[in-house]
């Protein structure tokens, strides 16, 4: 059987639509009298929806298995990001949600700093224990990159933000990054 993955995704949309109440051909409300709005079959509409995600998200295994990131410009179109300043996990989780996985490798926010240092955008330091961890630097800010202090188990650290300059540059020069050598 060929994996059709628009196909799913529409597939989705219309059942997501059937378990808001909503009739996907004529865009109106399902009457209350309608066997679609019984509660059994709305939790059964959103697991459907739920299996119809996990499927557009698999890769076809009869393709070879990608080794790099590829996004096509329409799949940078339909890229959504939160409103504000984000993490770089939160970006990748971004990207990854419109790539096709039969074609491209799923974006990491590690491999991504790991660029970013190599081009000198970010920079890395030592910490007491011994390990290391992503910092900016005075280039930084150029490409929409700053601090943003946070607090975990009542450790106060700062994080690495991307602001809406950044997302853009980010999502622009997404495959020249991810083709420089480390």
């Amino acid at each position: 059987m060929y994996f059709d993955k628009e196909k799913v995704l529409k597939a989705r949309e219309v059942i997501l639509k059937l378990a808001n109440g909503e009739d996907p051909i004529n865009k109106e409300q399902i009457s209350s009298d309608s066997f679609l709005i019984d509660p059994q079959m709305i939790r059964y509409f959103f697991f459907i929806a739920e299996v119809l995600e996990s499927v557009s998200r698999q890769r076809n295994k009869n393709l070879p298995v990608p080794t790099g990131l590829t996004i096509t410009f329409e799949e940078k179109e339909k890229v959504f990001f939160p409103e504000g300043k984000i993490g770089v996990n939160i970006f990748s989780s971004c990207i990854n949600d419109v790539l096709d996985l039969n074609r491209s490798k799923k974006l990491s926010g590690t491999v991504l700093n790991k660029h970013l240092k190599t081009l000198g955008i970010l920079s890395e330091e030592n910490t007491r224990d011994g390990k290391t961890r992503t910092i900016i630097n005075e280039k930084s800010a150029e490409f929409g990159f700053e601090a943003q202090e946070k607090e975990y188990n009542s450790v106060t650290y700062e994080q690495v933000m991307i602001n809406d300059k950044g997302k853009k540059y980010l999502l622009e020069n997404l495959e020249d990054i991810m083709n420089v050598e480390t």
